[in-house]
Parts: structure tokens; sequence; C-alpha cells
């Protein structure tokens, strides 16, 4: 009898454990999914907000920026917030104009209107090496 009510037991918590991975996944990936299916839009956009969000890193010891949100200030009047990579943080400031390129929920890419310098290409042509 108590084997019984042992293999219950842990059949329903295998079930339950299940369930909830499920769930889980579904919660977390379902909406990328979502946004993967839908196609770009390209729509002119400036830069509203620039934030960075910190937090200590224990790793090196000191802040760190973890967080990277622009706010979008888009010609169809919505304000749209990304969390952007390191190359679009780093070469764009808050008034910039230019085009934005996002899927569904997902930022894409931002094709600002001022030219993007890359500073190794420009320093081994002016050092002609």
């Amino acid at each position: 009898m108590l084997r019984w009510i042992i293999v219950v037991f842990a059949g329903a918590y295998v079930v339950l454990a299940v369930f909830a991975v499920v769930f889980i996944i579904r919660k977390g990936l379902g909406p990328f999914f979502h946004s993967k299916r839908q196609k770009k839009t390209r729509v002119k956009a400036l830069i509203k907000h620039k934030i960075g969000r910190q937090e200590f890193n224990p790793v090196h010891w000191k802040m760190e920026i973890i967080r990277k949100i622009l706010v979008f200030q888009c010609e169809d009047g919505i304000d749209r917030e990304y969390d952007v990579h390191d190359d679009v943080w780093d070469w764009v400031d808050e008034g910039d104009d230019g085009v934005l390129i996002y899927q569904g929920e997902l930022f894409v890419d931002f094709d600002a209107r001022r030219p993007r310098h890359d500073l190794t290409k420009a320093q081994k042509r002016l050092m002609r090496t």
C-alpha cells in the first residue's frame, strides 16, 4: 500500500514538473517565435531617450551597463522601446534620426542618417598601414 502511494505521488510530481517546464518555455519563447514569424518593418524614427541600466559586476568588481535601452519616437506616432546591442548603442546619441527596422517586438537595426565610422579602419587609412 505504501509503495502505491509513493508511486502515485512521484507520478504526480513528474507530471506537474513536465507541465511547469512546458508552461515556462511557452511563456518565454512564445513571444519570441511570434515576433520572428512577422515581417520586418521599416519606419523613420528619432532617438528620444538613451537609457543605460547599471549594475555591479562581481567578476570585474566595478559598475557596468547591463541593459542598453533606446526609446524611438517613430513617424507613426508610437514610442517604441528596445534593448539594443553594443554596435548600435555605441554609435548613436539622443536626437539622431534615421530608419528603425524591427520585427514584431524585436529590434533588428537602426540606420542613422549620419555616417558611422569604424575607428580602426580610419586609423589604418590615416596611418597608411
